[in-house]
C-alpha cells in the first residue's frame, strides 16, 4: 500500500519565524493583550464608580419617600372628611360621625317621624343640608348620634300636612283633613236638593267643576266639615236676567230674587208702570260659591183636549144649533225633563209624547138662514 504524501511538516519539525517579521508578530500580540487588559480595567472602574454613585443616592431617595409618606399621613389626619354636619337652613344641628348619609335620607326619616306623630303625611318647609367635613379636635364636642339629632330637628322645623282640598273651577277653596271628610262636604251640599220620592230618577250634580286633590297645606288652614259647607254655600250678589211669564207681577218677581221693589225699579225703570209678558228684566241673584243642579225626568199622563168643529146648514135658521157628534177628550203620556238649580226650576221641556187615546172632535151644526 502506497504511503500518503505529507502535505505539512510535523509539529516538532516546524520552525519559528525569524527576523523582523517574527518580532513584529510578537510585539503585536503583546500590545493587543495590554490594550485588552487596560479596557477591562477601565470598564471595571467605571462600573465600580457607578455602583458607588448609586449607593450614595439611595439615602437621599429614601428621605424623600419618608417625607412624602409623612405629608400624606398629615394630610389624611387634618383634611380627611370623617363626619357629616347637619343644618336646618343656616343653623347647625349637630355632627354625625359618618359620611355615608345624605340630606335626602335625613329629611325622609324626619318626615316619617313627624307623619307618625301627626297622623298624616307631612312636608318640611325648611331646607335640610348635610355637609361632609373633617372633624377636628374643637368640633368633636358637636358629634352626636341620630337618636339625639332627630328630636332637635323635629323642634327646629315647621311643616305642612297633606290634606284633601276641594277645588271649584280650578281654584283651591276648602282644605279638609281627609278624603272622607271632603266627600262628606259634597254630600251635605247636595242633601237639600235630593228628591223626596224614592222612585225619582233625578240626577244631582254641581254646576261648577268641583274636584278634590291632595295638597300640602299649613295645618291652620284645614277646615272642619261644617265650616267647609258654610264657606261653599256663602253667596255673593250677581246680576242676571229674568223673562216675565204669565201671572208675574213686579212684587212677585222681586220676592223671588230676594229684592225690594225699589231695587227692582232701580234696575228696570220701565217696571214701575207694568211688567209685560215676554219682557226681560235685570235682577240681582244671590249666587253661592257652589250651585247644585238636579235634572229630573217625569212621565205624566195628561188629557189631550177634544177639538170643536162647526158645520153650517143653509136650510136651517140662524138660531139653529145642534151637536151632531159628541166629542171626547183623548189621553197622552208625556216625558218631561225638569232642570232645577239650587231648588229653582230653570228649564222644563217635553222630550217625548205618546198619544194613548186619540181625542174625538165635537161637531156642531149651525143654521145660516
Amino acid at each position: 500500500m502506497a504511503k500518503k504524501t505529507e502535505l505539512f511538516p510535523k509539529r516538532e519539525e516546524r520552525v519559528a519565524y525569524s527576523g523582523k517579521a517574527g518580532a513584529d508578530v510578537e510585539r503585536n500580540r503583546g500590545k493587543k493583550g495590554r490594550q485588552k487588559t487596560q479596557r477591562s480595567r477601565k470598564s471595571g472602574g467605571q462600573k465600580g464608580n457607578k455602583a458607588r454613585k448609586n449607593m450614595q443616592l439611595t439615602p437621599k431617595k429614601a428621605g424623600i419617600g419618608v417625607a412624602v409618606i409623612v405629608v400624606l399621613i398629615l394630610f389624611f389626619a387634618f383634611f380627611h372628611k370623617n363626619g357629616t354636619e347637619v343644618f336646618v337652613g343656616e343653623e347647625s344641628m349637630g355632627i354625625l360621625s359618618t359620611t355615608s348619609i345624605s340630606a335626602e335620607e335625613i329629611k325622609t326619616n324626619l318626615e316619617a317621624q313627624l307623619a307618625t306623630t301627626v297622623g298624616t303625611n307631612v312636608q318640611v318647609n325648611e331646607e335640610i343640608r348635610a355637609e361632609k367635613l373633617h372633624v377636628s379636635g374643637d368640633r368633636k364636642k358637636d358629634i352626636c348620634t341620630m337618636e339625639y339629632l332627630m328630636p332637635k330637628l323635629r323642634n327646629a322645623v315647621t311643616y305642612k300636612v297633606e290634606a284633601s282640598v276641594i277645588f271649584v273651577d280650578g281654584g283651591a277653596v276648602a282644605p279638609l283633613a281627609t278624603a272622607e271628610e271632603a266627600q262628606q262636604v259634597q254630600d251635605k251640599l247636595k242633601e237639600p236638593y235630593l228628591p223626596q220620592d224614592e222612585n225619582s230618577n233625578a240626577e244631582i250634580s254641581f254646576v261648577e267643576n268641583v274636584t278634590v286633590e291632595n295638597q300640602f297645606v299649613d295645618s291652620a288652614e284645614i277646615l272642619s266639615v261644617d265650616d267647609a259647607v258654610a264657606k261653599l254655600t256663602s253667596t255673593t250678589p250677581v246680576t242676571t236676567t229674568y223673562t216675565v211669564k204669565t201671572g208675574d207681577r213686579a212684587g212677585s218677581i222681586a220676592a223671588e230674587f230676594d229684592m225690594t221693589l225699589e231695587e227692582l225699579y232701580e234696575m228696570n225703570p220701565s217696571a214701575k208702570d207694568a211688567v209685560v209678558i215676554g219682557e226681560t228684566l235685570n235682577v240681582t241673584e244671590q249666587k253661592p260659591m257652589v250651585s247644585v243642579k238636579s235634572v229630573e225626568t217625569q212621565v205624566l199622563t195628561s188629557v189631550e183636549p177634544k177639538q170643536y168643529e162647526t158645520q153650517y146648514d143653509d136650510t136651517k135658521p140662524a138660531s139653529y144649533q145642534r151637536v151632531i157628534q159628541q166629542g171626547k177628550d183623548g189621553q197622552k203620556k208625556s216625558t218631561i225633563q225638569i232642570t232645577r238649580v239650587n231648588g229653582f226650576v230653570t228649564e222644563e221641556k217635553e222630550v217625548s209624547k205618546e198619544v194613548i187615546q186619540e181625542p174625538v172632535n165635537e161637531i156642531i151644526l149651525k143654521g145660516t138662514q
